[in-house]
């Protein structure tokens, strides 16, 4: 409609219909137009299309802060076989039709999230033989919205947006799918792969599309058309302002009603709940960590699409975005019943006041905040902090405190316990080692180190691939299921390296063992189980002479590391190696007969970790932090009667399904409970006691007192695992705008 204009400032800008709305993010101004294929010209619809960019182009994955998320992740398969095909396919009633694509104006420098400066006043210009009012920030952006004849803005809304690509990019918030997609298409064409910000994506998509071109004979690209609204945020400029946390909310507020983001994506994202945000400083942590005194952020899986309820789904990571986020929950918010009663089953309804005033216990926030705060026209108390209420403007301060205690000692365990610090010794080991030479081990090497979502895109290219192999269909074995099969074969050596590390062999015997062992330490049970006993036993340090003070988390976290690596450096000799203790299968007389290790059985493993201490060599490291040793042993106590209780449930479990004929369940119940204590008695004289004395002391009194009565259960139990994961979309080319919306 209008020209580029005689007095050029800023070489970008798009132009069409422009509006204001106010969201959670705060006012959003925008501009409504579209981005187009075909012939390359200089106008600002052809030229929009090179410049959308999905997050990961715009900032080094390895620089990027987990609360500078933005989007989930790209599935390149799913737009490689679906959305390409569903662009170019173009019907005789005109081409494909895509819903708008939200992009956002957003401050970089070097690849770095940074400012703009603060936005000016509003003047009047002539451009184009028209007036316009003109704001502009600095040589970032400017806005220029037409005046008619009155001097008040026009009522068509006619504006421009004009950036400097230097200090300002053009971020895909919604719709990255069909933003890549036409990308994709634009490079291909073009041959601009190599001189874009998504090179490394070259292999997911050039065959696909030059297939699909193939397939559809002569298309005309120039018919290709996608509409596109460009927000900007026009009260966050100038250096205290904070469009990237903006944006982020911005992207919760508009996928709302679309199919909801993983819950991976969720945690990463929303700072709608406190807990999320402490579990990202988490991610933050490790990111930022120089030290290498913990673990290295690609052993922690975040990016998952799916949900898994009991363990981390890539074999090369040892804990996940998942546990983090439970850790926060049981450490931090409680309820204090599941720390401070051992014998409580995790389940039934929970009382919000309650979580949120054990968590301002737990951070100690009578310390950090004032009594009453005052927010943007809002009041908070700070007794009535919780997890839903809390200022942003303390959100840092809050975080720092987490960070400091209890974030430094749930990674402290993490990081520097037997198990798990060889995992994460022998991850480095396979990246140091990994020689990168073609473009699949490329790929493989993003995979497990760098690339977000990389590696879930192989997986569902390589069953793509598989699948059209086994229907007969024509296929190539490209650099994509070529890094599949690298990752596989990567696999097995990763495997060697962590025995080695663990059971100091790579020998085939040592291999199935440290297998058995991490089918065990990587599960969620097992994870919350050791740092369930982190919050149980500090809650017993609470009543110790001298108290607990929140500031001394890390060092007694670093004591109970050293009490358990005590135990699991053990000679062995011709003794059990105390290693394998936690194992279900490779040894004999196992502690650990626990069926099924879903997330809540958490409670169970936490009596072995307790198990664990009430040795001599571990109890030398805690015994300063516990001058009264009488609570920790009821708590041990306490802890072994509920788990023998789960051993003689499943013991009887066991023999109804083996004996369907007998009826006396009596008779079955006294047979089961003699196993279960029997079984019990063995694998603690074994793995711990070296003697029947203890168990039988124990046993004695457990007789007398039973298990300590629990606390009513309520019948609609606690969900522990998250979101059902959702049905499988079969790899089909989109045929519907139904199709497109679900993304």
């Amino acid at each position: 409609m209008f020209g580029s204009g005689t007095k050029l400032t800023f070489r970008d800008y798009v132009q069409g219909t422009w509006g204001t709305f106010t969201t959670p993010a705060g006012r959003v101004d925008y501009i409504m137009t579209k981005a187009r294929l075909g012939e390359e010209t200089d106008d600002p619809e052809r030229q929009l299309t090179k410049s959308l960019a999905p997050v990961r182009e715009v900032m080094e994955a390895g620089d990027l802060d987990f609360n500078q998320l933005l989007q989930r992740d790209l599935d390149d398969h799913r737009v490689a076989v679906k959305l390409i095909p569903y662009l170019l396919d173009l019907k005789p009633t005109g081409p494909a039709f895509l819903p708008p694509i939200v992009a956002v104006l957003l401050p970089f420098r070097s690849k770095r999230p940074s400012h703009f400066e603060s936005l000016g006043q509003p003047s009047v210009v002539a451009d184009d033989g028209a007036q316009w009012q003109q704001e502009q920030a600095g040589t970032a952006f400017q806005i220029q919205r037409l005046i008619g004849a009155n001097d008040r803005l026009h009522p068509a809304s006619v504006g421009k947006l004009w950036w400097n690509k230097t200090e300002a990019q053009l971020v895909v918030l919604d719709g990255q799918h069909r933003a890549m997609a036409l990308l994709a298409i634009e490079r291909t064409m073009t041959k601009s792969w190599q001189n874009s910000g998504g090179a490394r994506f070259r292999s997911f998509y050039e065959n696909q599309v030059l297939q699909a071109l193939d397939n559809f004979g002569d298309v005309d690209l120039s018919r290709i058309e996608v509409p596109v609204t460009v927000c900007w945020f026009p009260d966050q400029t100038g250096e205290n302002a904070r469009p990237h946390e903006a944006a982020r909310k911005l992207f919760v507020d508009v996928n709302k009603e679309a199919r909801p983001p993983s819950e991976s994506r969720i945690i990463l994202l929303s700072d709608a709940e406190l807990s999320n945000v402490l579990t990202r400083r988490m991610l933050s942590e490790l990111r930022n960590d120089k030290s290498d005194s913990l673990l290295p952020i690609y052993a922690v899986e975040y990016d998952n699409p799916e949900v898994n309820s009991t363990r981390p789904a890539r074999w090369s990571v040892l804990t996940n975005i998942h546990l983090l986020k439970f850790t926060v929950d049981r450490c931090v918010f409680g309820p204090p019943k599941y720390l401070r009663d051992v014998a409580q089953k995790i389940g039934g309804r929970l009382s919000q006041p309650v979580l949120d005033a054990f968590m301002q216990g737990q951070l100690d926030l009578i310390n950090l905040l004032p009594d009453q705060l005052e927010e943007g026209g809002v009041t908070y108390q700070r007794d009535k902090i919780g997890n839903t209420a809390f200022p942003l403007g303390w959100m840092d301060a809050i975080s720092d405190q987490f960070a400091a205690t209890w974030g430094r000692a749930i990674l402290t365990l993490l990081s520097r316990t037997a198990p798990y610090a060889a995992h994460a010794t022998a991850l480095t080991q396979l990246k140091e080692d990994w020689h990168i030479d073609d473009t699949g081990l490329t790929l493989a090497h993003d995979a497990l180190f760098s690339g977000v979502g990389v590696f879930w895109t192989l997986r569902d290219s390589y069953e793509h691939y598989l699948d059209e192999k086994t229907a007969g269909r024509k296929t190539t074995k490209s650099d994509v299921i070529r890094a599949w099969e690298a990752l596989k074969g990567r696999e097995e050596i990763f495997e060697t390296y962590r025995a080695q590390a663990y059971l100091d062999s790579g020998r085939s015997a040592a291999l199935k063992q440290s297998k058995a062992a991490y089918a065990v330490f990587n599960t969620h049970a097992c994870q919350l189980g050791m740092m369930m006993t982190l919050g149980s036993l500090w809650e017993l340090r609470k009543d110790q002479p001298g108290g607990a003070d929140i500031k001394d988390l890390p060092q007694f976290a670093e004591a109970l590391v050293k009490a358990w690596n005590a135990y699991f450096a053990l000679e062995a000799g011709k003794a059990k190696d105390r290693r394998l203790a936690f194992n279900k299968n490779e040894i004999a007389h196992p502690l650990n007969q626990i069926a099924n290790m879903d997330t809540p059985q958490a409670v169970y493993f936490r009596y072995f970790w307790l198990q664990v201490l009430d040795t001599p060599q571990a109890w030398a490291h805690i015994s300063v932090w516990f001058t009264d040793r009488t609570g920790f042993d009821d708590k041990l106590g306490a802890a072994r009667g509920l788990y023998l209780s789960l051993c003689q449930d499943q013991q009887l479990k066991a023999l109804k399904t083996s004996r369907p004929g007998v009826t006396d369940t009596t008779k079955l119940r006294k047979e089961a409970e003699k196993a279960a204590r029997a079984a019990l008695g063995r694998a603690l004289k074994e793995w711990f006691y070296g003697s029947d004395e203890p168990y039988k002391n124990w046993l004695a009194q457990f007789d007398q007192h039973g298990v300590p009565a629990q606390e009513p259960q309520d019948a609609q139990a606690e969900s522990e695992d998250g979101a059902a994961g959702a049905e499988e979309i079969e790899d089909e080319p989109v045929s519907s705008v139904n199709d497109l919306l679900s993304e």
